[in-house]
């Protein structure tokens, strides 16, 4: 299943979360990242990912979710193959 992650940086926790993002590691059971952005001149951006289980979305963001909100919405492709 594909996922749209929208995140927003805490204002005060923008220098924590950039050393927090060095060190992440995506888990195997997250399938592809398709497309992570971040929008020019904020402290927000997106990404669409591919996971068989939402519970693998929550654990991969609980390691940021001091420093960030998240936004998780199940997406379904506009023309199925």
């Amino acid at each position: 299943m594909k996922f749209l992650i929208e995140w927003k940086i805490k204002p005060k926790y923008r220098r924590d979360a950039n050393k927090a993002l060095e060190k992440f590691e995506q888990p195997k059971e997250v399938k592809t990242v398709f497309a992570g952005h971040y929008c020019v001149g904020a402290s927000r951006g997106i990404a669409v990912v591919e996971a068989d289980d939402a519970i693998v979305i929550h654990k991969t963001l609980s390691q940021m979710m001091d420093y960030t909100n998240f936004k998780v919405t199940p997406i379904l492709p506009m023309f199925p193959e």
